[in-house]
């Protein structure tokens, strides 16, 4: 009787097993680059406004590539935004390597950014085909995984190869990595969206007109993109730029200590979510996504507030478990929103969303510290409960937006 589901789980597993490993490689050469961006734009004699740009440049690029990525992927398929977007990337890192001048080094940048839209749409969307809506919550689950776990190995990496080599060698890197991605992607990975996919889960019909006014009609999908806006808002303003404020204002930490505060909040979400993906096929994900937004708020807010070490670290394993349970069931959720045949676009609206949050954080974490007074010992914490209540008004409107959901079909949880 299971001879064919399991067939057929067989057959999905050898398409998304080597498109974890490539996801895990494109995810290692971004992470290489981060140790010696800032350092390598200072090499060029600019001052701190301009080496900021090197980081925002390559989200800007995302955040105008990433929905008609999604287009690109229901208009042509899959397979060419899996092999051509490292593709990008390796060709963007070579260029960078060899800049001449920081402008130069600016453009290129952009391109990282176009090459990483273009992918990371595309795979996405590629995983969301092999998944059904019984198992797409395990597919994202491992999919996040693999991203989360090459983003770990990657500033290693990085440090070394600059550490041996010089600034430009994690570029190099990235480069060499993303060409074997490209290779990789190329040779061993057929098209998912086909008629033979169908039983699958693969999203075949012929796609649906309409813009993204549309796409937003549809029930629960705008309260996930908020969600997805919140959590790439606290990725950069809370872990990439105030908590480090915090640590080395209020508690003295040295920056080994500051980077093991940060590992292990990382840690702890890269351990949860492959248990998240495989929750989010069994309770409603509706109800993970809630829990974890709110869970995100509390720690936030704990971590504005915290006296003391000890309380520090365990909000900040609070934060890593509260990011890693929600993130499978936010992808799968906004996959089963899809209209017929719009999975691509559906898709690539959300990542625009995570990456205007991306963009946003820093700022507005930025002027919140600047405006406020220095309660709870210093501006750093206003900025954190400015981003407590963004997550908590997230987990609401969710909440608020999907109450009448019981559940959609499409997201009905095995």
């Amino acid at each position: 009787m299971d001879t064919v589901p399991n067939a057929a789980r067989t057959a999905e597993w050898r398409v998304i097993a080597p498109m974890l490993v490539i996801v895990l490689f494109v995810m290692c050469g971004m992470g290489m680059v981060i140790p010696v961006l800032s350092l390598y734009a200072q090499s060029f004699g600019v001052g701190p406004a301009l080496i900021g740009l090197i980081i925002t440049v390559f989200g800007v690029a995302r955040l105008f590539v990433n929905l008609p990525a999604g287009i690109l992927a229901d208009r042509y398929g899959r397979r060419a935004l899996l092999w051509g977007g490292p593709l990008v990337l390796g060709g963007a890192s070579i260029a960078a390597a060899l800049a001449e001048d920081f402008a130069v080094l600016l453009v290129w940048r952009f391109v990282q950014g176009v090459g990483s839209g273009l992918y990371m749409t595309g795979a996405m969307v590629a995983i969301a085909d092999l998944g059904d809506s019984r198992s797409r919550g395990r597919r994202m689950g491992a999919y996040q995984t693999a991203l989360l776990t090459g983003a770990s190995i990657g500033p290693l990496m990085g440090g070394l190869l600059a550490e041996r080599w010089g600034y430009t060698a994690p570029f190099w890197g990235f480069a060499a990595v993303s060409g074997l991605a490209a290779l990789f992607a190329f040779l061993a990975l057929p098209e998912t969206r086909r008629p033979a996919n169908a039983n699958a889960g693969a999203d075949t019909r012929p796609p649906e007109r309409g813009g993204v006014r549309d796409l937003l009609r549809q029930r629960g999908y705008a309260p996930v993109l908020l969600v997805t806006f919140g959590v790439f808002f606290t990725r950069t303003a809370a872990q990439w730029q105030l908590i480090p404020l915090v640590a080395a204002h209020r508690f003295g930490m040295a920056p080994d200590a500051i980077g093991l505060a940060l590992t292990l909040s990382a840690g702890v979400t890269l351990v949860t979510t492959p248990l998240a993906g495989w929750l989010a096929d069994r309770v409603p994900r509706r109800g993970l996504i809630v829990a974890s937004a709110a869970s995100v708020a509390v720690a936030l807010g704990l971590i504005a507030a915290c006296p003391t070490v000890p309380l520090f670290w365990g909000a900040l394993a609070l934060l890593g478990l509260a990011l890693g349970l929600g993130g499978p069931a936010s992808s799968a959720f906004a996959a089963g929103c899809a209209p017929d045949g719009r999975l691509g676009p559906t898709l690539g609206l959300l990542r625009t969303a995570g990456d205007v949050g991306f963009v946003a954080g820093p700022l507005v974490a930025g002027f919140a510290v600047a405006v406020s007074d220095t309660a709870f010992g210093g501006g750093e914490a206003a900025g954190l409960f400015v981003n407590a209540a963004l997550m908590a008004i997230a987990a609401a409107a969710f909440a608020a937006g999907t109450h009448r959901l019981s559940p959609l079909p499409k997201e009905t949880t095995a």
